[in-house]
């Protein structure tokens, strides 16, 4: 049902959306540079970098990109994490009927909720996004319910981002991305894929 918002074809055709976010990113830091003054490497550009590509390919408005970034389940991995993206459907099932689970935390309800809602957005008014796609081609049939969107782009939203977010600033730190050295574009890609060949997966317990 997503593996088409993730082909080749597509991750090529954002390369300049994702070169911007991180430009526009750098800049920032750069800006902030004072002597004295330090940086958080990880919330000012590892984290926000992955989270915003996922909010683009998802269909979150961009009005909306800060909200999310702040929310718990997205900020944080292991076990916890995998176990609530876990029951998300089974949550989003009991909200309806006004009843709360309590493995969940509150901010992974504010997500939930917040999801839900976009789901009806994106039922009204459909965009060129994974959503969109899930909502109309096969919510609205009948192939699958409001619940099955919800946890689709719950366990999207959460899975791998941590990963990816240590990853990014592994790779920064060691080339000098944000230093004075600047690493040949292969040098970085060799160092990625190293690093995306010692990653283990993590599940419930």
């Amino acid at each position: 049902m997503v593996e088409p918002l993730f082909s080749e074809h597509r991750i090529k055709a954002m390369q300049p959306y994702i070169q911007k976010t991180v430009d526009t990113l750098l800049s920032a830091m750069i800006e902030k540079r004072q002597p004295g003054r330090r940086i958080d490497l990880v919330q000012e550009f590892a984290l926000p970098v992955p989270s915003y590509i996922i909010y683009t390919i998802l269909g979150v408005p961009f009005e909306d990109l800060e909200f999310l970034t702040a929310q718990n389940a997205i900020r944080t991995n292991g076990s916890a994490t995998a176990r609530e993206a876990a029951s998300a459907n089974q949550w989003v099932s009991l909200v309806l009927s006004f009843v709360l689970v309590p493995q969940l935390t509150e901010l992974s309800r504010d997500l939930l909720d917040y999801l839900a809602k976009l789901v009806d957005l994106r039922l009204e008014t459909p965009k060129d996004d994974l959503i969109s796609k899930l909502a109309v081609e096969q919510l609205r049939v009948g192939h699958i319910q409001k619940s099955d969107v919800v946890a689709i782009a719950f366990l999207l939203l959460v899975a791998g981002n941590a990963t990816m977010v240590n990853m990014i600033a592994l790779v920064s730190i060691r080339c000098g991305i944000l230093g004075t050295q600047t690493c040949d574009p292969l040098l970085i890609a060799t160092r990625v894929l190293s690093l995306c060949s010692r990653i283990l997966i993590s599940w419930p317990s």
